[in-house]
């Protein structure tokens, strides 16, 4: 049985009812998993969203311009910073709840405590990561009517609109993008290696920076590990041969999934997701400005995953668990998607904005 952070000390004692004086000693054990929990889920969140208690934001852009020539008495023009655009975030209640009655209340083992807080950490984390996944891939911008502000409009990654964004190379003036794309043909060596796009595309605009990572969906793993310039990473437990290329580097970042190496034609190191829905493939820098932000509410007691009540109607007994959050893109080049085998881009099915 698997067992959650908090009740790693409490193993040899899991067959002890809960009711026997250990009333106060699981609820430590469940609210220091929920605090491991959080702490967890913060470090992967990391990767793709920074946090906000604002509902609306305006995402200030750097125009390019260059030196003016000035001889010894000259003074320079002053310029205008310009260049923005406005997004919002959204905000939802979820929750789920477990239940006894009085038997099986009193019947309840330490092991039982467990296994209800590992189904509830659990339920966490498919909806965060659900709505994390929707907020990267839809495909269109959505409205969100919000109780105290009205309607916000819910922006997507960018996506090839009227709306445009700062490159560092080429033209001086700032150009329309797409980072949802449509790859017609599998990943495969040279003009068919979609994670070079990938790459270019995410270091092309002064807003991302550091390494660039892939999260790939389980099929494309084959595809990618046969590219003739992919390394995997060490495995401890073999020697390589003479004249071998091994991979020496680390990307010393968290993720949401298993670094299977560094594909050396794009730049890229390779994680396999195995949550992305099929066919999917997600790019995103390890540093710079965010792709998504998450917005939450100022009040600390509604921030992050919480177990909020308990309800005793005899016989019955009702445990409630609640996460107040909502994501919308912020940097809209931030991310880049890469839907392989179709040269149509779409919204992987069962994604659309909003989730439930």
């Amino acid at each position: 049985m698997a067992v959650a952070y908090g009740f790693l000390e409490l193993k040899d004692i899991f067959s002890e009812r809960v009711v026997d004086n250990m009333v106060d000693v699981v609820d430590n054990a469940i609210q220091a998993s929920v605090d491991e929990h959080n702490r967890q889920m913060d470090a992967i969140l990391s990767l793709f969203v920074e946090p906000t208690t604002g509902y609306k934001s305006r995402f200030m852009q750097t125009n390019a311009h260059r030196l003016q020539p000035l001889d010894d008495n000259g003074r320079a023009r002053p310029i205008k910073v310009a260049g923005y655009y406005d997004v919002a975030y959204p905000i939802q209640s979820a929750g789920s709840a477990w239940g006894a009655n009085y038997v099986t209340r009193a019947k309840m083992t330490v092991a039982d405590a467990n296994r209800i807080t590992l189904s509830m950490l659990d339920a966490d984390m498919r909806w965060m990561r659900d709505h994390i996944i929707a907020a990267l891939t839809t495909s269109a911008s959505w409205t969100f009517e919000d109780e105290e502000f009205g309607s916000l409009t819910i922006e997507n990654l960018a996506d090839g609109g009227s709306e445009t964004f700062q490159i560092l190379s080429g033209a001086d003036t700032m150009a329309t993008d797409t980072h949802l794309i449509g790859e017609a043909n599998a990943i495969n060596d040279g003009a068919d290696n979609a994670l070079i796009r990938m790459y270019d595309d995410l270091v092309e605009h002064p807003e991302n920076g550091g390494e660039v990572i892939a999260l790939i969906a389980t099929d494309l793993k084959a595809s990618i590990l046969d590219l003739d310039t992919f390394y995997e990473k060490s495995d401890p437990n073999v020697r390589l041969g003479a004249n071998t290329a091994e991979l020496v580097g680390d990307l010393g970042a968290a993720v949401p999934g298993e670094l299977l190496g560094y594909e050396a034609a794009s730049g890229a190191w390779v994680v396999e997701w195995k949550s992305l829905p099929s066919t999917y493939a997600i790019g995103v820098t390890t540093q710079g400005v965010k792709p998504l932000r998450m917005r939450q509410d100022p009040e600390p007691e509604l921030q992050g995953f919480k177990r909020v009540a308990e309800r005793e109607d005899h016989p019955f007994l009702e445990s409630q668990w609640l996460r107040r959050a909502g994501f919308g893109a912020y940097n809209r080049v931030g991310a880049y998607v890469a839907r392989i085998g179709n040269g149509t881009y779409a919204t992987p099915s069962g994604y659309s904005a909003p989730m439930p």
